[in-house]
């Protein structure tokens, strides 16, 4: 999981300016993965690396898609989808008996994680995180995912429950790979939310997308070389928790939670 709160100067782009798309390049997924240190790094969320980026063992794997949202071939906010694959889900660090669960009822599921934006301002924030939402949960639909996963911080449970009628599944508990911040485990069922409330499954989960903004393009051999190293410092991070529970919430109104 990962706590992640808009870093940066703040950008005003008209919606029409900003592609949302899977990241298929080594430089995108650079952008993107510099992207979540300096967001993390300036909450308090881990600690430098001399990589200079927040990359997890789960971001290797083939099972794995970057989302990013670019404007002017700048990458200013980027949210990840972790399949169930080898390494299983990273909330099953806290929640395993969850993730068990739904694999053994035959449940394919898929994890919302490292989620970063460069903005500051949560009015900018909030409507590029729906937009970028909107490729991210169709792309995982239209790949067979019955159900999105996340752990977030409590305080921002509310906004994953009203917004986009995520439900609530495990208590909270303390997130290692997050200095052991809080964390409670939510649950998007789409077929509940087809059922339920069409009018927000057709909006975020049954819409169109363009073909090209969802062609998967997995790290090659060298760029999975490229980024091991940074993803040594994820494990060391769960195993050298150091930080203040609430240190990354200074300005805690503007943080969105993915692991």
């Amino acid at each position: 999981m990962a706590l992640a709160r808009p870093y940066g100067q703040p950008l005003a782009p008209a919606a029409a300016q900003v592609r949302c798309k899977v990241a298929s390049e080594r430089s995108e997924r650079e952008a993107a993965f510099r992207l979540l240190y300096d967001s993390y790094t300036h909450s308090g969320l881990i600690q430098p690396n001399p990589q200079g980026m927040r990359v997890t063992p789960y971001h290797l794997l083939s099972s794995t898609e970057m989302f990013v949202a670019k404007l002017h071939e700048q990458v200013i906010c980027t949210v990840s989808l972790v399949g169930d694959g080898e390494l299983g889900l990273p909330m099953e660090a806290i929640y395993p008996e969850i993730v068990a669960e739904r694999r053994g009822a035959g449940i394919r599921c898929a994890e919302v994680s490292a989620l970063a934006d460069r903005r500051s301002d949560i009015e900018r924030f909030f409507p590029m995180f729906l937009k970028l939402i909107q490729v991210m949960l169709p792309y995982s639909y239209q790949h067979g995912v019955q159900q999105a996963l996340i752990a977030v911080h409590p305080r921002h449970a509310r906004f994953y429950e009203r917004f986009l009628k995520f439900q609530p599944i495990g208590e909270e508990r303390a997130y290692p790979h997050v200095q052991n911040h809080p964390a409670v485990a939510l649950c998007l069922d789409y077929a509940w939310l087809r059922e339920t409330h069409p009018k927000v499954f057709r909006e975020f989960v049954g819409r169109s997308i363009q073909a090209d903004e969802l062609r998967s393009c997995p790290m090659s051999h060298e760029e999975r070389a490229y980024f091991k190293p940074a993803a040594s410092f994820y494990d060391n991070a769960a195993k050298e928790p150091s930080w203040s529970s609430d240190g990354e919430h200074v300005q805690a109104d503007q943080e969105a939670c993915a692991a």
